[in-house]
């Protein structure tokens, strides 16, 4: 949907708005030209919106009527939905578990993102459906992101409150349609782990998150100078996740040899701006969306490095690291879990 107000008629609207007992004419136009409105813009907007019967004019003041107030409150839902990273769709309903889940918050610390290019074909054998790989630049992608978590804890409370821990997880960039035929776009877990037993329990026992089983593994982040040594040692009940390398984090000037990446910026909208994670269960799509800060990724190059899922586990011989990011300090919180039915196949 678009806006049915032009920017001038909108910004007299808003300034009607601020103004509760009406607004002058001439006060009208000098707040309006303040913001770089003309005033032949003004009077244009002006004569528009009395017409339309969304403002009326009562001795010598504009004042928005009922209807005015309707169109402006619909205008600004349109506007808000437009800076909506992922919005929720007619056929979406929310279903959190637990209420208080939705404002939990937490920081990654540290962390890195693995960016392999993998076969569609091998990606694709297992997703459920209906998510297919998203293919970007000839392949499918796996990012293997290990992050050092602080202090997450429900808002409001103190960060002492809060559990610290570490967590890695094998996300694809994948896709769906729904009901409607729109494609919506976002993650799925191949597999997770957590070195905290209670986190793991959480974590399996809610809705949010138990579209995989999440393993447990003995991590371990350290950093001498700029060097970040990492390692994950799956616990035996969880086999084919190992992984350890060492990062010179010392930011690389571009995309390392041989990435398919021209630059960060190209990078950017297929592995980074991805806020939608998606389970599928009992004939839903379950989307848990987060809200976070910017990713302030670098390329870096990896001094050592061995993922066994990625080189001796399922994706053997089907993938090809492409590069490593590292980034820093990024706050998280997750919004009201939502689902929509998946569409009957055929």
């Amino acid at each position: 949907m678009k806006l049915t107000l032009t920017p001038p008629e909108l910004a007299a609207m808003v300034t009607m708005a601020m103004a509760r007992l009406g607004i002058a004419r001439e006060r009208l136009f000098n707040r309006m030209e303040a913001a770089n409105q003309s005033r032949t813009a003004c009077e244009t907007a002006l004569r528009a919106l009395t017409r339309r019967g969304l403002v009326v004019e009562e001795d010598g003041y504009y004042l928005l009527t009922p209807r005015g107030h309707a169109e402006l409150y619909k205008n600004y839902d349109l506007l808000q939905r437009s800076q909506d990273l992922s919005p929720s769709s007619v056929d979406m309903e929310e279903c959190p578990s637990v209420p208080w889940l939705t404002q939990v918050q937490t920081v990654w610390v540290e962390a890195l993102s693995l960016n392999y290019a993998v076969e569609p074909d091998a990606l694709a054998q297992v997703l459920p459906p209906p998510l297919e790989p998203e293919i970007h630049r000839g392949s499918a992608w796996v990012q293997v992101l290990m992050s050092s978590l602080r202090e997450m804890r429900p808002k409001g409370l103190a960060g002492l409150a809060g559990f610290n821990f570490y967590q890695v997880s094998y996300r694809a960039a994948v896709h769906y349609r729904n009901a409607r035929g729109a494609w919506r776009r976002g993650g799925y877990f191949v597999r997770s782990e957590t070195n905290d037993a209670l986190m793991r329990r959480i974590g399996n026992a809610l809705v949010e998150f138990k579209f995989h089983e999440f393993g447990e593994a003995d991590m371990v982040m350290a950093r001498e100078g700029d060097q970040l040594t990492f390692a994950v040692d799956p616990l035996p009940a969880f086999p084919g996740g190992r992984l350890v390398g060492v990062l010179d984090t010392q930011p690389l000037p571009g995309p390392p040899p041989g990435s398919v990446w021209p630059s960060l910026e190209e990078l950017h909208h297929p592995l980074v701006e991805c806020y939608d994670a998606f389970g599928v269960a009992d004939g839903y799509m379950y989307v848990l969306t987060v809200d976070r800060g910017p990713w302030k990724a670098r390329f870096v190059r990896p001094v050592e490095l061995y993922c066994e899922a990625m080189q001796d586990g399922v994706f053997a011989g089907h993938a090809r690291l492409d590069s490593v990011l590292h980034l820093r300090e990024c706050p998280y919180r997750w919004r009201p879990l939502r689902r929509e039915r998946i569409p009957a196949a055929g």
